[in-house]
């Protein structure tokens, strides 16, 4: 079986999720200022442009060396290459102490974090440096680490090129005329050497590095009908009120959508949806960048439904720790299609929901994850 895709994101992000819920990247944030994470994007190798003909994005900010997809996730990098996402310098890009406080923190291996930006020297002309942690071990940013600088910093107290100081120091010579204008982020590995990053949380965006995961075709049901599963059997169980869907239940002859929020673990990510009691494909439904899921249960599929209580189980298309499923449920109750309105393919032999229990939400033991642990998911129909 081959090994590419077998763990994915098993290291490419180390993260803590708190009982509150949402994604706690571990770096040295300061406890009082972290700011949760709320949208999350993929970029694997094919994302990111070869060269810096388009300054904006991710793209190598040498031309050379060599990024590719990791086996076991992350990109491994071979120097000399600067894998960097660039912004607009005309842009607000925010303030790098806010940033700071909000949480800056990364997985990697032998690779050094940069942040490229423009300060004001003490002549008020523009001038550009880049800092760096002074050791490529460090995972996060705090004021009072020691950071370097690439070019001298002439402003303020004034730095040579390739000083080291505390990034506190550093920050009070740029800040000294002017706010700097930051124009990026991301990871420089030196000429012949190799290294590697899992990801990056810059602020409120984390970014794996890692293709996108990819929707398949619906697989099987995860179960034969609602009598084999129970509300145990589900990551978290949503009520009708807490997908968005009326009380008073949802009518045969008309679609009805279906909004749940997952988490940030769960952004991107493919799910197949079947109604029950006996299983009823829906369709194939991907997370948006913040973990939320939206599925439309079209009126076809709603007319094959008895009037009564159903379950909408939702399971990933990855598989979660040891091979399984993350699985869903949402409870909704059909009514009868108004008088005088057609339903299409009506089915007289469908039951309505036994699972009627599954109504309390539920924060599942296996969402909590240690301190600097990684969410490991796999693909869950690989190749052979």
């Amino acid at each position: 079986m081959s090994l590419s895709r077998t763990f994915r994101r098993a290291v490419a992000v180390p993260a803590a999720l708190a009982l509150g819920g949402g994604l706690a990247l571990v770096a040295a944030a300061p406890a009082n200022a972290y700011l949760e994470p709320t949208t999350l994007e993929y970029v694997g190798a094919a994302d990111i442009r070869p060269d810096e003909s388009s300054y904006i994005g991710w793209h190598n900010g040498t031309g050379t060396g060599t990024y590719v997809d990791g086996e076991y996730g992350g990109l491994e990098l071979t120097g000399k290459v600067q894998i960097l996402n660039g912004f607009d310098e005309n842009a607000d890009n925010g303030d790098l102490r806010e940033l700071i406080d909000d949480g800056i923190s990364w997985s990697s291996g032998n690779a050094y974090f940069q942040i490229p930006l423009f300060y004001t020297a003490d002549d008020d002309s523009q001038q550009f440096t880049t800092l760096r942690p002074a050791d490529s071990a460090l995972q996060g940013v705090g004021s009072g680490d020691e950071w370097t600088t690439s070019r001298a910093i002439a402003a303020g107290v004034g730095f040579a090129a390739n000083e080291t100081a505390t990034l506190d120091e550093l920050l009070t010579a740029l800040e000294a005329n002017a706010q700097p204008t930051l124009l990026g982020y991301g990871f420089f590995v030196d000429d012949g050497q190799s290294g590697w990053i899992g990801h990056v949380k810059w602020g409120a965006e984390v970014t794996v590095f890692d293709p996108a995961p990819v929707a398949e075709p619906i697989g099987s049901a995860p179960f034969a009908d609602s009598s084999e599963f129970t509300e145990d059997d589900f990551w978290e169980n949503f009520s009708a009120e807490d997908a968005g869907l009326p009380a008073a239940g949802v009518p045969q002859n008309a679609p009805a959508v279906v909004t749940v929020p997952l988490g940030l673990d769960f952004a991107l990510e493919p799910f197949d949806a079947f109604a029950y009691s006996a299983p009823t494909p829906v369709g194939v439904f991907t997370a948006d960048a913040s973990g939320v899921l939206t599925v439309t249960i079209p009126a076809e599929v709603l007319a094959q439904l008895a009037p009564g209580e159903h379950t909408l189980v939702l399971a990933s298309q990855t598989t979660v720790g040891e091979g399984e499923q993350a699985l869903f449920s949402v409870t909704f109750t059909v009514v009868a299609t108004p008088a005088g309105n057609v339903v299409t393919n009506p089915s007289a032999n469908k039951l309505p929901d036994t699972g009627a229990e599954l109504t309390m939400p539920l924060i599942a033991a296996g969402l909590v994850l240690v301190a600097g642990a990684g969410l490991m998911l796999v693909r869950r129909r690989s190749n052979a």
